[in-house]
Formats: C-alpha cells, structure tokens, sequence
C-alpha cells in the first residue's frame, strides 16, 4: 500500500475476535438489523480459548437460598473475593434460561438421565456439564456456531489479523486490519467496536493458547488508551502433559469425572497422592489449589516445576473414563494404561484473569464506544457460557450506540502511522539477523524463567532487563525470511513480537504494583493474603511512553474471613 488514501470499510459495528464472545455478539448485532462485519486472525471457531473449554457449569438459580450460598462459595473460591458477585448471578440465570436451551435448540447434545435432567457432575455447588464427554465441549460448541454465522452469512473476514484502535479524542473510530493471504492493510470505520480476542495468549514457553493468540487485543487495547486490569493474574495448569512438547495442551481435567465425585490424583516423585479436588470439595475451578500443592511438594524436593510430578486416574473406574472422557484416547495414542499408569505432567500458562477493564453490567471501556466481552474483559471468568452472556450484552449496547451515531470521522495521521508501522516490519532479515519466530521465543523463555508461578521483585526486575535488551538489541536484528506480501506469516509474526512485548512488560510491572499473594498470583517475598491492604483491583493506562498506575476497592458483597491469611496453606 502506498501513501494513497487507504482502503475503507464501513460498518455499524466491528466484532474482533472468533470465539464464543465474538460470535454470540456478531449474531445478536445481525438479528438487530445493524450492520456487522466479524474479524478473525484465525479461522471462526478453530482457534482461540473457546475450543479448550471442556466443560460447562450449570447453576440452578431458581432456589434464593441456593444461589446465595453458590455465590458465596464462587467469591471465595473462584477468585479470593476480586470477582463481582452480581455479575455471576446475572451471567448463570443466562447460562440456564438461555444459553442451554438455544445450545440444544442448535443440535448439541447434552446427556441427560432418564428423568430428562442434565448429568452433571457429584457437587454440592454447582454442577459440571459435559457435551458429550469430559473435555470436548467447547469444540462441539464453537462448530455449531460456526455454522451458524455462515448459515446466516454474517459478514466475516478470516485470516485478517486487526492491529490497531483507531481513537480520536477519546472515542473509537474503528480498527486497521491486515489481510494476510493478500498483504493488504485497510481501514474498518465503525460506530462501535467489539473486542472478543480472547484471555489465552501463547506468552510462555508452554501454553494451551493457539499460535495466532500472542496478546494482539490487549496490547491494541493499552496502546490506544484503554484502561487494564488485574493482568498480573495468570492462571496455569498443573496438569497438563509433559511430552511430547507438541501435545502440551493435553490436559488432565482436576475437575470431577461426570457421574462419579472422584477426581484426578496428583503424585510426586515418591509415588504418594499430593493433591485431588476431593480435599476441597467447594472448589469448582481447583487449578490454583493445585499449584499451591505441587509448591509445597517442590519446597519438600518431591517435584519440580519443570516436572518430576505426575497425573492419574488410576483409582477410576475404567468404564467411567472409557464412556465419559473425551481425552482417553488421546493417552491410549501416547501408549498410557489408564488403569494403572501415571502421567508425566507439566506447568502450562493458560489464561489471564484480568484484561481490558470494562463495566460488567455494559461490557463498556474507558474508550467510548469500544466493548470488551469475554475473556477479553477483566471480570476474571473463565466459562463459556458466561463469555457468551458477555458477547450477548455487548452487542446490545454497541447496537444502541449505532443508533444513535453516526459514521465518524478517522484519525489520519493514526491510520498513516500504523501503515509505515506494519510494513516496515516486512524488512528482510539482515546478515546474522534473527527471524521473528525466533524473537518471540526468546520472550516467551524469559517470561517461562522468570514470571513462572513463583515470583518476587528481584526476578520481575531482571525479566524486564531482559525483555528491554529484545526491545532493544533483538528487535532492530528482526527480518522476514520472504518480502512477499501474500500468505507471510513471517510478517504477522514481526508483528506478534512487538503485541508480545508491550504486554509482557505491562504485565510485569502491574505484577510488582501487588505486594501480596492472591489466587492465581504468588509473590515469596509477600507470601501472604493481605485482605486488609490489597482487596482491590490493580489497573494501569499508558501515558505518553510511561504507566499509570490506580487502585480499586473490590468491594466484595461477602466479606473474608482474616485480614492475613498465609498463602499457601489458608483453610479452603
């Protein structure tokens, strides 16, 4: 593209992203009557965090009593109190009234007993829903959708990688997208944007995120202003395959086997149990409680965090994992006897807790007209039903502000400037240059080394050491193998390490703001829950080339217990 005016789009409302957030919003906006036009770096429904969700909650809010006490036990449990308790009551009345009803309306089977009820899982709190086995609901979700946005041939542009917001005095304008089978940066003009990229991000050396999730929504988001909260929660796997390295999103579900309360073990070296979610019975979403065991485990020398632990489902009946898990097979493949072998585990990140700071009843940012539903959004839940509650009521309100507006008028010298900012990045690789793949690698291993599950100052200073000297040293050594314009993925790499490495150092720096440790978030040098001082929200916004930095009361409806609690042995 030269410096001729670009080419232009025009919509009513952009939907960025092409999981269950995105697309629940994009068909909404379509039923209203509006125009709208879904962009996806990907392809709909292949990618993303959408297709790893492999199970659904369902929460029966008919009983007062019941809910209240489920929405007690999510506060404490789900999110050590920083999650708005009026907003999970909100989003499971959606997931029951609405969203399980027009699941099945679109083909998708859920098991369900001879009395016509959901088989969910043994639990006192809620129960987990599979579609049909353990492991497999969000794939047969997204394809049922899939098919329904091209059924209703909503507008849709796939393999076209969205770089950048376009502001103008505080309002969004719309997007600069690149497609990337012909080479082309172009300009989408809108009333309104939806941002639905997704919390997963391929930010570390093992990570359940697909290759095109490399934080590009969060980090278009903070460059245009927006506001960002809570990023230094990172939620991990505990159980995930070792090897091969290729099948690290394999997972080994803590959650309760359907029609049964038994659960995963984990063992250490020595062969011995350590952790099953049997020992914390409330908890519906065990992953940092596992964490929290396997450190204590590798304190005692019985594990290490690169492995040396192991998953099993040994104690289960074998029928139960034949008929009711979507991943034994997938060990058979590997040469596992789920009856009586145990599994190599490793450490995978998996997705963020927070992200672009939105108001939970309107799913709206600090930019005007700009929405942030899902995991996108820093409301902190990870469930697919609730995302698709969040997708629902973002295109409600993106479609009332296109009523009321009109097209508005682009930032020029932005959309120049991020044209000479994307292709400058189709650079060839100089002599003794590195390509960008391997650049990305390299932040992944230092945020891997050095923003694991266990951190403290000194190691957070010296990732941001490290990532300055990508920035600084590595970056200007960047090049693409091919100049070619069309199908280069080497180019949208190029483009993937700078997203990379705006995020990463944000997220660092957001972690050293928190001097405590909570839920996903464990510093060792502040190893403790601190309900006193630190019962609030972190949130940065970037000013000029530096971060701003506020705290905010979380305001919990159900208060802790203690002030103080220790990290990683409080009652749970």
């Amino acid at each position: 593209m030269s410096r001729a005016a670009p080419r232009i789009v025009d919509t009513d409302v952009v939907v960025i992203g092409g999981g269950c957030a995105g697309v629940y919003a994009a068909l909404r906006v379509q039923a209203a009557g509006l125009e709208v036009l879904q962009v996806v770096k990907g392809f709909l429904g292949r990618s993303g965090a959408s297709i790893f969700a492999g199970n659904l909650q369902l929460q029966k809010t008919k009983d007062p009593a019941e809910e209240e006490r489920f929405m007690a036990i999510r506060a404490r449990y789900g999110s050590s109190y920083l999650n708005d308790p009026d907003y999970i009551r909100r989003a499971c009345r959606f997931t029951e009234d609405v969203f399980f009803p027009e699941m099945e309306q679109r083909g998708l089977y859920l098991r369900r007993d001879d009395n016509g009820e959901l088989v969910t899982s043994h639990d006192r709190s809620a129960g987990n829903v599979w579609a049909p086995n353990q492991g497999f609901s969000g794939t047969m979700i997204m394809e049922l959708l899939r098919k329904d946005v091209l059924a209703r041939r909503v507008p849709l542009l796939q393999e076209t990688m969205v770089t950048s917001l376009l502001v103008r005095d505080g309002v969004v304008t719309g997007v600069t997208a690149f497609d990337i089978v012909h080479g082309e940066l172009f300009v989408i003009r809108a009333k309104a944007v939806i941002i639905a990229t997704g919390p997963g991000n391929y930010l570390a050396t093992r990570s359940t995120a697909t290759r095109e999730q490399c934080g590009n929504g969060f980090a278009m988001a903070y460059r245009a202003g927006a506001d960002m909260q809570d990023l230094e929660m990172q939620w991990f796997h505990a159980s995930d395959i070792a090897a091969p390295k290729a099948w690290m999103r394999l997972h080994l579900y803590p959650n309760p086997m359907p029609v049964t309360d038994k659960s995963l073990w984990l063992h250490g070296k020595d062969g011995k149990m350590f952790f099953h979610l049997g020992m914390n019975p409330k908890v519906k979403q065990p992953y940092y409680l596992q964490l929290r065991h396997l450190c204590m485990q590798v304190q005692k020398g019985n594990a290490d965090w690169h492995g040396g632990y192991y998953g099993g489902y040994t104690h289960i009946e074998p029928d139960i994992m034949e008929n009711y898990s979507h991943t034994a097979a997938f060990f058979k493949h590997l040469g596992y006897d789920l009856t009586k072998d145990l599994i190599p585990c490793g450490i995978t990140w998996h997705m963020t807790f927070g992200g672009i700071r939105t108001d939970n009843r309107t799913m709206a940012t600090s930019i005007e007209g700009l929405y942030a539903p899902g995991g996108c959004g820093s409301h902190g839940v990870g469930s697919i039903t609730y995302v698709s509650y969040d997708g629902t009521i973002a295109a409600d309100q993106a479609c009332e502000r296109a009523r009321s507006v009109g097209l508005p008028e682009l930032p020029e010298h932005l959309v120049q400037r991020e044209h000479d900012r994307v292709h400058s990045r189709l650079a060839p690789r100089p002599p003794g240059g590195l390509l960008p793949a391997q650049v990305k690698k390299r932040v992944r291993e230092i945020m891997t080394d050095k923003m694991g599950y266990v951190k403290s100052a000194a190691r957070m200073a010296s990732a941001l050491d490290d990532l300055a000297d990508v920035r600084q040293r590595l970056l200007p050594a960047m090049g693409v193998g091919s100049t070619s314009r069309t199908w280069n993925y080497d180019w949208v790499e190029a483009l993937d390490a700078e997203d990379m490495l705006d995020l990463c150092e944000l997220t660092i720096r957001m972690s050293m703001q928190r001097k405590e440790s909570r839920g996903y978030f464990f510093r060792e040098d502040y190893p403790y829950i601190d309900n006193k001082r630190w019962l609030k929200h972190t949130v940065a916004r970037r000013v000029g080339d530096d971060v701003a930095f506020e705290f905010t009361e979380a305001a919990p409806i159900f208060r802790p217990e203690n002030e103080i609690d220790d990290f990683l042995t409080a009652e749970y």
